[in-house]
């Protein structure tokens, strides 16, 4: 092997030396920087926490009668026959008599 081959050998093993240890650092610091951002967020967590269930004491009374009306059934649409036969509704048989032979004029 020449003089040549042996440095250029020598230059690619220090690149990749130099460029696994910038991996290796970049891993690091990301992992430091994850437990960092997964601590601020559980104590953001539970400051937001404390704040929901204080402003839920501090509105109870409002909170209640919300969550009074959001247990109540919600209205379903009328089927056709509930429209057709209510004598209320406005349907194009709303100028026929009661028996369906003539028209109320």
């Amino acid at each position: 092997m020449t003089e040549l081959q042996q440095h250029f050998l020598f230059y690619v093993f220090v690149y990749y030396l130099i460029k696994g240890g910038i991996y290796i650092a970049l891993y690091i610091g990301t992992i430091i920087a994850e437990q960092v951002a997964r601590q601020r967020q559980e104590v953001i967590r539970k400051y937001y926490q404390k704040k929901r269930a204080d402003e839920r004491q501090k509105w109870k009374v409002a909170y209640s009668l919300f969550d009074d009306t959001q247990a109540l059934p919600a209205h379903q649409p009328l089927t056709l026959a509930q429209l057709v036969n209510n004598p209320k509704s406005f349907t194009a048989y709303s100028f026929v008599d009661s028996d369906g032979q003539r028209p109320i004029i």
